[in-house]
């Protein structure tokens, strides 16, 4: 940790370690899922429907926190490039159900992996212990600024 005290002080503030710390992760982030021709929204979408399964569309812009109206260009373009399908519901024909396709899955498997790594990659600094550490501290700030939501 030589040469953290040769820093500026305003540099060693918490405040500013969290905002330049995120805003660093946000552009690695944004520029890895550019890599997979993704943007957060469609990254979102997908990942709740690797975890839900098949849902409706309203759902599942509340499972991504989206307005059900700016879903749809989003299912469009994942439509598009076959990450999934609309499907009619079972029971309800005014209902279409969203699904995962084959590419899909496989897509959001490879991600995951990725995303690990690169998440490795940034915390490299770290031991496992201090990693640890880290994300328990985070989630107790996030809890106690953030409500909690639904969980299903």
């Amino acid at each position: 940790m030589s040469g953290d005290h040769d820093r500026p002080a305003f540099e060693r503030g918490t405040g500013f370690l969290l905002a330049r710390l995120g805003s660093l992760t946000a552009r690695s982030w944004t520029a890895f899922l550019g890599e997979h021709r993704l943007t957060q929204a469609q990254y979102a979408v997908l990942v709740a429907l690797g975890r839900h399964g098949a849902v409706g569309q309203r759902r599942l812009a509340e499972l991504v926190a989206m307005d059900a109206r700016n879903i749809v260009p989003v299912l469009d373009q994942l439509a598009d490039r076959r990450l999934v399908e609309r499907r009619p519901h079972a029971t309800d024909r005014r209902r279409r159900l969203v699904v995962l396709t084959e590419e899909g899955t496989a897509l959001v498997g490879s991600i995951a992996s990725a995303a690990a790594a690169e998440q490795d990659r940034f915390l490299d600094a770290l031991t496992e212990a201090e990693r640890e550490q880290l994300n328990l501290l985070l989630q107790r700030l996030y809890a106690a600024h953030i409500p909690a939501t639904d969980p299903s």
